[in-house]
């Protein structure tokens, strides 16, 4: 099996055979990129006279050569060839350094800081608990989703504007920029039922439908996510976002990052317990969430009445000091003799 410096040289070696004629002069160079979740190496094939190019992430193709029968080092190189000849997004970087130009393109992520502490080291952000909320320029949309810029201190410069007037901006345009989607867990199943009852086997049908009676007697889970249910889990930050939804749940509720592209809400009725939730999250999280789309093993609680996103726990360790006080006050209430006026001292004296 060849190891990953001798998969990435030979790819670097060789790719210009897969490639148009105008592409011979194109600078080839590998690096290593540290993104949000991730760090991977890329390589950047950049035309002459172009100022941006697509960055290739080689660990995912060094993972399909070694594991998928028949992905030989020709086959790499012709998808490496595809994606870099398909006309990359050519954006006007003289609109992306001016913040007039982009205050309405702005639109926010979160992701776990602990994670992502080297990264976020170089860029403005803002702490929710344990999550981080960054910010993010959406470059251009096409079939294949969203192109975006991660916004780090050196742009935020030369934006000449606060990190906090970032955050407002951000906040506001968010909603437009990735629009906000709200579903029942069941009416998600039903959609990939709907969408893959016609390429299913009779077993895999049979399968699908257990799954969908297990999920009814489940309890309600809301998935928020944004449109394009990708990165959607910043949804809960935007504006008036978590007080909406406690109207109409009608109550608290618990909020369960499920990953980095949605949270799941599951209203606060009394029935369920943090600390079964939080051992539950972990599982999943172990089990079936991805590492670089996990968001962390936390399990949060929004209070409606204080108006109070925090950790769980916390709100479990609130309502408990709550009670206490209001035991306390009760007792001092009680306990507190009726006070009679004292004699002045020459009303005694006759």
């Amino acid at each position: 099996m060849m190891n990953f410096n001798d998969f990435v040289n030979e790819v670097k070696g060789n790719i210009k055979l897969f490639l148009p004629k105008d592409y011979e002069n194109a600078e080839v160079s590998v690096m290593e990129y540290l993104k949000l979740n991730r760090a991977y190496t890329g390589l950047v094939v950049r035309k002459e006279g172009e100022m941006i190019a697509p960055t290739i992430n080689l660990n995912q193709l060094y993972e399909a050569y070694n594991t998928q029968p028949g992905v030989t080092m020709e086959t790499v190189c012709r998808k490496i060839a595809d994606m870099v000849s398909v006309a990359p997004i050519q954006v006007d970087l003289k609109s992306i350094l001016n913040y007039e130009d982009v205050k309405d393109k702005l639109f926010i992520r979160v992701s776990s800081a602990e994670a992502n502490k080297e990264v976020l080291e170089n860029a403005p952000y803002q702490l929710r608990e344990d999550l981080a909320i960054t910010y993010h320029v959406a470059v251009g949309k096409d079939q294949d989703g969203l192109s975006s810029m991660f916004i780090k201190n050196d742009l935020l410069e030369q934006y000449g504007i606060t990190a906090e007037q970032l955050h407002e901006d951000a906040i506001k345009s968010s909603p437009h920029v990735m629009p906000p989607e709200v579903s029942s867990m069941g009416a998600l199943i039903d959609e990939m039922y709907q969408k893959n009852i016609l390429m299913l086997t009779p077993d895999e049908r049979e399968m699908l439908q257990e799954t969908l009676q297990e999920s009814s007697e489940m309890p309600t889970f809301f998935v928020v996510t944004n449109t394009e249910r990708v990165d959607g889990a910043g949804v809960i930050f935007y504006p008036e976002f978590m007080d909406n939804m406690g109207e109409l749940l009608g109550n608290d509720f618990f909020i369960l990052p499920s990953s980095i592209h949605e949270m799941l809400i599951l209203p606060d009725d009394g029935q369920v317990d943090a600390e079964m939730l939080k051992e539950m999250l972990k599982e999943v999280n172990a089990t079936q969430v991805a590492p670089e789309e996990r968001l962390t093993d936390e399990v949060y609680h929004y209070d409606m009445k204080d108006h109070v996103f925090e950790k769980a726990d916390r709100f479990t360790e609130r309502q408990k000091e709550k009670a206490a006080q209001a035991v306390k006050t009760e007792k001092d209430g009680k306990e507190q003799p009726e006070q009679k006026p004292k004699a002045k001292k020459h009303d005694m004296e006759l």
